[in-house]
């Protein structure tokens, strides 16, 4: 027996008796996306969460709004939440293609029309974040929000 059929057999009996819970998985794929960490990051500029209480929305509502900006790009996104999923509706300028929604190490990719608009709808709650690329192949990202 080879060394590479003995470590074939000692991974299949530790997934067996004791495989690695789901949660950890996601965790571990949303860690390994921050390898693009030359990205331009767009910043968090406003965010209805973090505004005064009543000076932006009604008690009870269920929308939040957020703002992004980097030099070359401004991601405006609207977050409503639905029976615990969210449906996000975001407005990019200074970006074309696709948007690329990372949440809970899941990958939604959702296209950007010629309006400069994304719907992405059915999204898990959890740390959240969008990748769009520049027409010169910059790829911006925003910071990372809880939704």
């Amino acid at each position: 027996m080879t060394d590479e059929e003995l470590l074939d057999q000692l991974r299949a009996a530790a997934a067996q008796a004791d495989p690695v819970p789901d949660l950890v998985l996601r965790q571990a794929r949303a860690a390994l996306s921050t390898r693009e960490l030359d990205a331009e990051l767009a910043e968090l500029a406003f965010d209805t969460d973090l505004a005064e209480a009543g000076a932006v929305r009604a008690a009870g509502d269920e929308v939040r709004l957020l703002s992004f900006e980097s030099p070359r790009v401004s991601v405006e996104l609207q977050v409503e939440y639905t029976d615990g999923r969210v449906v996000l509706r975001g407005l990019v300028t200074g970006a074309t293609g696709d948007a690329v929604i990372e949440v809970s190490g899941e990958h939604h990719t959702r296209p950007i029309d010629d309006d400069g608009w994304f719907t992405a709808t059915g999204l898990p709650r959890g740390a959240t974040r969008v990748r769009l690329t520049t027409p010169d192949g910059t790829v911006v990202t925003t910071g990372w929000a809880g939704l």
